[in-house]
């Protein structure tokens, strides 16, 4: 059975789809982190970030413009049927799948070793505004479930490599596609004599007072016919 879309739906269809919501929802996010870090850094003001949880916004945000410019490439592709585009976001798709995999094993590592200091570890004698301010913010961290963190960096990696399983059906799809054309118009051979075979024609062989017999003068227009005499009554002779 031909892969589907949501088991139903056409991969065109899922490509489609999957290339709009990727590129919508990163695009946003990535904006938003940006928005974010810019408006900090010019209020001169980093809040609560430290040097590596700045490092992580910018490592992040860049990702997500990278996963933004690849679903529209993915859905331009899938518009205009662009083989060549599709196994472009394909690829890009997988280097996406894999950046995010890393970053969020990056993220989650950050997250439990943050969650695991205590208020003096974090400060380590340091006389910092903004790290005092970070430090003292740890218990939101602790108070966040464990099960809902991972869950948050699992689903988005198993939705991100189910797209890209789509959209290498897809790209499949059309390799078949064209290769099934390709093969239907070499199989198909023209005749090699003209459509209608040609007929001599007689009057380039015989002439045309033996083809037709009215030619004669004796069937003209205007002929008078000849008047004979002869055994029982008067006969026409023409």
């Amino acid at each position: 059975m031909a892969a589907k879309f949501l088991c139903c739906l056409p991969l065109r269809f899922g490509v489609i789809v999957i290339s709009f919501l990727q590129f919508f929802f990163s695009g946003a996010l990535a904006g938003l982190l940006w928005w974010a870090l810019i408006h900090a850094s010019q209020q001169g003001d980093l809040g609560p970030l430290t040097q590596s949880a700045k490092t992580t916004v910018i490592v992040v945000g860049a990702v997500y413009t990278a996963a933004a410019l690849v679903g529209l490439l993915g859905f331009l592709g899938a518009i205009l049927r662009k083989n060549g585009f599709v196994k472009t976001f394909y690829i890009l798709l997988c280097v996406v799948l894999s950046l995010e995999v890393g970053s969020s094993i990056w993220y989650l590592i950050t997250f439990y070793r943050t969650r695991g200091q205590t208020l003096d570890e974090c400060i380590n004698g340091s006389t910092d505004s903004n790290r005092i301010a970070f430090c003292n913010s740890i218990d939101a961290y602790k108070r966040i479930p464990q099960g809902v963190m991972i869950a948050s960096v699992v689903v988005p990696i198993v939705i991100q490599a189910y797209a890209c399983y789509i959209v290498y059906q897809y790209s499949k799809f059309l390799d078949t596609q064209k290769a099934e054309r390709r093969r239907m118009s070499s199989s198909f051979i023209p005749p090699s004599g003209p459509a209608y075979q040609p007929v001599m024609a007689q009057d380039n062989t015989y002439p045309f007072a033996q083809q037709y017999p009215y030619t004669d003068a004796s069937h003209t227009f205007g002929r008078q016919p000849q008047r004979s005499v002869g055994g029982n009554g008067i006969s026409d002779k023409v």
